[in-house]
């Protein structure tokens, strides 16, 4: 399971594996620099589902908001990826604000391909302060949906 603990009230659900230790992707840090000529790059941190795994992706592209958030998915769809040793991969199909419940939701569509199957999915995210955070949070919690019995095969073995 993929855990998004960068804010406080993010989920605090995870799968423990045999021996009790969790099996979880958990989102430590997303930062933007903005380069020159236009460019941005977005750099995401993880802490990976093997004990003391760190994974770190980044993506770059134009400087603009709505380029941002989609660098923001891409880097954290990177990072899924590898935490899956390639098992999940994905195609980014968009990244959109939404005003809902007089709140701020990010919401994430994505294809996921595992094997030959390839699945539509949606993830969501209350924008609380960043919204490339949510974004990240957003990507998480579509990816969810596919890879918790992923993290089985990458177990740590006592």
């Amino acid at each position: 399971m993929f855990l998004p603990e960068l804010l406080s009230s993010s989920l605090a659900m995870t799968r423990a594996t045999t021996d009790g230790a969790p099996q979880r992707l958990r989102l430590v840090s997303c930062h933007l620099e903005r380069g020159p000529v236009a460019t941005s790059r977005v750099s995401v941190e993880f802490e990976g589902p093997v004990e003391s795994q760190r994974i770190v992706c980044r993506q770059e592209g134009s400087a603009c908001p709505g380029g941002d958030l989609r660098l923001a998915a891409l880097a954290t769809l990177s990072a899924i990826t590898q935490a899956t040793g390639g098992v999940l991969t994905f195609e980014l199909i968009g990244v959109k604000p939404v005003r809902a419940f007089d709140t701020m939701v990010m919401m994430v569509a994505v294809f996921a391909q595992q094997g030959g199957d390839v699945t539509r999915i949606v993830g969501a995210a209350i924008v609380e302060d960043d919204q490339l955070v949510a974004t990240a949070r957003a990507v998480l919690h579509a990816a969810n949906r596919l890879s918790s019995s992923l993290f089985e095969q990458w177990a740590p073995v006592r």
